[in-house]
């Protein structure tokens, strides 16, 4: 039949020779995983820089708001200031023209005479 071999023993060599092709696959499959991680973990930390840029981008966006919240409150403040100034002199002007009586100018009424 098979000369003193038993079928066992036949196909041991395919079978060493399978097992040799699993392990070869999986340190593969291993190697390609490990290669899968690091991608992942530099994904990830690329990740987590654009988190902290993204919040130190909004940390400077609030704080120039604030700024200019701040800023258009103290602009309001001066032009308020201002029309109060105007509103003063010219109430001023006015009590001072209605104290003071108008002046004649000698010269003007001569000129027109001529």
């Amino acid at each position: 039949m098979c000369e003193g071999k038993r079928p066992a023993d036949a196909s041991r060599p395919a079978w060493r020779a399978a097992a040799a092709e699993l392990r070869r696959r999986e340190a593969a499959a291993d190697a390609q995983l490990a290669a899968a991680r690091a991608r992942l973990a530099e994904a990830l930390a690329e990740l987590e820089r654009a988190r902290a840029r993204a919040a130190e981008l909004q940390r400077r966006l609030e704080e120039t708001y604030g700024k200019r919240r701040r800023l258009k409150r103290v602009a309001d403040a001066v032009e308020a200031a201002r029309g109060r100034i105007r509103a003063a002199r010219a109430a001023s002007l006015r009590e001072q023209e209605q104290l003071l009586p108008a002046p004649s100018d000698p010269s003007a009424s001569s000129s027109s005479s001529s």
